[in-house]
């Protein structure tokens, strides 16, 4: 029997920490979905020759479920915070690392990104999402859910980190 395989991309590491740095939620290895506006992204450039991005954009939302047909106009329906400093965070292409996997696969890792609530709280949020651009102009590439809808309180941090590989990424 062939396994189905979820996508290119795994969220590695998931925390929620109070502010004062306490975890309250933590997931690790979350698979994602492939978009149809992700997978044609990737493809024309690696064989069309367009340009490589010079970076990338992660985010969060509360969609109650993840299609592979959905968009950035999906994400802006159902709820991607906007309000207490809530931002999209910003990945420089240079800045995922290039490894060899336990498996002996090829994998880029991001860096930790942050998110904090500042002067309030945002959320519920339940999905993560990689897309090219900060507005919602821009495509979406990929998405993976929680298995809990968390809301982020004034002063408390989402920290998170995603692995991507043409195979799976092994747990870390």
């Amino acid at each position: 029997m062939k396994n189905k395989w979820p996508g290119i991309m795994k969220v590695l590491e998931f925390q929620h920490l109070s502010a004062d740095g306490k975890v309250l939620y933590e997931e690790k290895n979350v698979f994602n979905t492939l978009h149809t506006t992700g997978e044609e992204y990737i493809l024309t450039r690696l064989f069309q020759g367009l340009l490589v991005p010079a970076s990338y954009f992660l985010g969060l939302d509360n969609r109650s479920t993840i299609n592979i047909s959905d968009t950035m106009s999906t994400i802006a329906i159902n709820g991607e915070p906007s309000v207490n400093s809530y931002e999209r965070q910003l990945v420089a292409s240079t800045d995922f690392s290039l490894a060899i996997n336990e498996d002996g696969n090829n994998q880029a890792n991001s860096p930790h990104v942050t998110f904090r609530a500042l002067g309030g709280s945002w959320g519920p949020v339940r999905n993560i999402f990689m897309s090219n651009e900060s507005a919602f102009d821009g495509l979406l590439i990929s998405s993976a859910a929680l298995f809990e809808q968390i809301t982020v309180q004034d002063g408390e941090i989402v920290s998170m980190r995603m692995g991507m590989a043409l195979r799976d990424c092994p747990p870390t």
